[in-house]
């Protein structure tokens, strides 16, 4: 990676967080109340609202950044992910990334390293989308 590359600040990073959020839950609740729809006809085994949105989310996070490196709100800034290398992530980073990002403890790494622990961890960074 180029050392003078700019890496994202935490208001663009706040503002994906919220939009990825918004948008994870519309699609948690379209699920969940399909997934109902079968519960109440079916009599499939009820499941907490919780456990839907954890897996929409992680399963959203690592596709979203495993085939366009950027989730929609990503998108909408203009920024994508790639590893500390700058080259393409490979799988088992994205593993990662989404795991810790799924967990409520991955915006903690801002105290004291300057990143959150899912780009810590998973050894990525975020930079502005080339043109």
């Amino acid at each position: 990676m180029n050392p003078t590359t700019p890496t994202i600040g935490e208001g663009t990073r706040i503002l994906h967080f919220l939009l990825d959020t918004i948008l994870i839950t519309i699609l948690t609740y379209a699920i969940y109340s399909w997934y109902n729809f079968q519960v109440m006809y079916w009599n499939y085994t009820p499941v907490q609202f919780g456990y839907f949105f954890f897996g929409v989310t992680w399963v959203y996070i690592f596709l979203f950044e495993w085939i366009f490196l950027q989730t929609p709100a990503k998108m909408m800034t203009g920024t994508k992910v790639i590893a500390t290398k700058g080259k393409r992530p490979n799988m088992g980073q994205f593993f990662i990334r989404a795991t810790i990002r799924t967990t409520i403890i991955s915006m903690f790494g801002l105290a004291w390293n300057d990143q959150p622990l899912h780009d810590t961890f998973s050894k990525t960074i975020l930079v502005r989308k080339s043109k």
